[in-house]
């Protein structure tokens, strides 16, 4: 049994937040600084690596050595997913997806994308809370990331930008329906647009290590 769990050691985790896996009764260290969790989103997305290399990476970025148990792996990667999806509301598995007029799932809008935006983010914590994330490498944990990210007010850079792409121009005219649409496209998303295709890499990954473990 392997299960994510807040760590009793309060000089090497003073937060007490997540960084632990139990493991059939053993404790293995996990990373969950911002900066891996935000890494391990950038692998997802890189086709320079096949499959199998991902996984190898990933398990080395969160746990510091590479896997050699199948079953180990599935269980970790399980684990890591669902939280790495967790929300702070929302999350009812009752709840149903949107759909259009014909009754189609309509897949979530992705707004935001901790790598494209990097920048944006950076500067909208040096704005807000005066932190400079790059020295918080390896030490602020994705939890309190998460947290401020989520609490950042309507005047910050990233903010803007979030504001900019959600913006409804149905009812805008003229130049002011120009400079909405030139906004919109100059902070476009590149790729991985919609919540569904995060969902589809995590699908594939998860496949990939399940196809190992029953080899």
């Amino acid at each position: 049994m392997l299960s994510l769990t807040r760590s009793e050691d309060r000089k090497s985790n003073p937060t007490g937040l997540n960084n632990e896996f139990d493991y059939q009764g053993k404790a293995y260290k996990l990373d969950l600084s911002f900066d891996t969790v935000i890494s391990f989103y950038q692998l997802l997305d890189d086709e320079h690596f096949t499959a199998e290399e991902k996984v190898s990476v990933a398990f080395e970025m969160f746990f510091g050595f590479k896997p050699q148990d199948a079953d180990f792996a599935v269980s970790a990667f399980e684990q890591i997913s669902n939280y790495l999806r967790e929300q702070p509301y929302g999350n009812d598995d009752d709840d149903e997806p949107s759909s259009d007029m014909q009754g189609t799932p309509t897949p979530a809008i992705k707004y935001y994308s901790y790598t494209q935006d990097a920048q944006a983010i950076y500067a909208s914590f040096r704005e807000q809370y005066g932190i400079n994330l790059l020295q918080e490498k390896g030490k602020m944990h994705w939890d309190e990331f998460k947290a401020l990210f989520a609490g950042l007010n309507d005047k910050t850079y990233m903010s803007r930008i979030i504001q900019i792409r959600m913006r409804d121009t149905g009812e805008l005219k003229g130049q002011e329906l120009t400079d909405a649409l030139n906004a919109k496209q100059y902070y476009e998303l590149n790729e991985n647009k919609t919540e569904e295709a995060r969902e589809q890499q995590f699908t594939g990954f998860m496949n990939t290590i399940k196809a190992w473990a029953q080899s």
